[in-house]
């Protein structure tokens, strides 16, 4: 995924799962060029799946017109946790399996 979004093979990637997750330091994801992660929704209510989509809306927005993004929205910024990730999780890896897929 990384080497195709580097290389312009692929134009952009969107996803919403990370492996290990929280993704290490290190991890390509943190600063491939084109990518977005978003929340899992599967399993919420619709009030709750309306505001996940005003608030995607209003990220793109920001994005789009080069304004910034609500520090409340951020979960990683330049490849460090920001905002309510930097609340919510702790820097490292709290999974294992990875060096079985052969993830940096």
């Amino acid at each position: 995924m990384v080497r195709a979004l580097e290389s312009g093979r692929l134009a952009g990637y969107a996803g919403d799962v990370w492996f290990p997750q929280p993704a290490p330091p290190e991890h390509p994801w943190r600063t491939m060029p084109h990518e977005g992660m978003t929340p899992h929704i599967s399993g919420s209510s619709l009030s709750a799946q309306a505001r996940y989509a005003a608030g995607t809306r209003e990220i793109l927005e920001c994005f789009l017109d080069g304004r910034p993004i609500r520090e409340e929205y951020l979960i990683v910024h330049e490849g460090r946790l920001a905002g309510a990730g930097a609340h919510a999780y702790t820097e490292g890896n709290a999974t294992t399996g990875a060096e079985s897929l052969g993830a940096r």
